[in-house]
């Protein structure tokens, strides 16, 4: 008696196993069914693009010569380029002027009118000939500020420092006219808004100056006192508006006052009317590393766009369609 139930005893645990496995297994199967986020986003279809509304082309492809490319800007046929730790000057061709090791950290660059060069070194600001010959070492604006973009105009240089974050406005010889933060924009007290290094500014062809509030995925107009006098842009996956965070990442500004942008995240480069609304798309994310950095944009006389980028190690330059 005692051994058949011994018996019973291993039978029950037996099968109390084999229920287990096979639970467990179903249990397995529809977790794994289950355990995809339903509220994840698909970017297979945000990345796709009309074809129509694609209206510009490649034409040209120029390497970089140095590592960790930054940041670039065009004027009268040249080409500067600031590296982590380099300063180069090129034509559109590709040909040297002068490279130039700098033993400081760079950040952002800019031509002046006149065709010197500003160069953001992090935390303040140097100023060079187009021979390379260091011409002014402003003073440090703060040691927790970070220059990520600089606008020149005649007698005015426009300094955005993501630390603060803060717009600074000198004179040509360094001397500080006056800083805002954008608070006070629309009786509410928050301003700028930056989470990464990623505020661009830019002056339009009437000399106004122009911000990416990058928090706020919007591009906003202020006056020299730092007056905000009108804003566009919103949050969005499709082409009308600025993905994810923090963009639009840079800008340009073309001759009829349209602008050009590059997104961070789904890097992709479009142009807008200067009333804000899409017009057309310059390069669309299957145009770049799916791991892509922002690219940062210059403009020449004749809008034709030059992009830097920096996964690709290059330069490369696109036109309007003729159609």
């Amino acid at each position: 008696m005692m051994k058949k139930n011994w018996i019973y005893v291993v039978l029950i645990i037996f099968g109390t196993l084999i229920a287990y496995i096979i639970l467990g297994d179903v249990f397995k199967n529809d977790m794994q069914k289950t355990s995809k986020n339903p509220y994840a986003l698909d970017l297979v279809d945000v990345r796709k693009v009309d074809p129509s509304m694609i209206k510009y082309h490649e034409t040209k492809r120029i390497g970089v010569a140095f590592p960790n490319p930054k940041a670039l800007d065009y004027s009268n046929g040249l080409i500067v380029i600031a590296y982590s730790n380099h300063l180069q000057l090129i034509d559109t061709m590709g040909r040297e002027f002068f490279n130039k090791p700098i033993d400081e950290t760079l950040t952002a660059i800019s031509f002046s009118p006149d065709g010197k060069i500003f160069l953001g070194c992090k935390n303040h600001i140097q100023l060079y000939d187009n021979s390379g010959n260091l011409l002014q070492k402003w003073d440090m604006i703060d040691s927790s500020s970070y220059i990520t973009s600089i606008a020149c105009k005649e007698n005015t240089v426009f300094v955005a420092d993501a630390g603060g974050p803060k717009i600074y406005r000198y004179n040509y010889k360094g001397d500080l006219l006056n800083s805002f933060d954008g608070t006070g924009r629309l009786e509410s007290d928050y301003g700028f808004i930056v989470p990464s290094a990623h505020f661009d500014i830019d002056i339009d062809p009437d000399n106004q100056l122009w911000i990416a509030n990058t928090g706020l995925q919007q591009i906003e107009n202020y006056t020299d006192e730092g007056i905000l006098r009108g804003y566009w842009g919103e949050p969005s996956f499709t082409l009308k508006g600025f993905s994810g965070c923090c963009n639009p990442a840079n800008f340009s500004i073309l001759s009829n006052g349209s602008f050009v942008t590059c997104e961070k995240g789904l890097v992709r480069i479009k142009v807008y009317l200067p009333s804000g609304e899409v017009e057309s798309v310059v390069a669309a994310p299957d145009d770049f590393d799916a791991d892509s950095s922002p690219a940062d944009l210059a403009v020449d006389e004749d809008d034709n766009i030059y992009v830097l980028d920096v996964s690709r190690k290059m330069i490369r330059k696109f036109e309007r369609n003729k159609s």
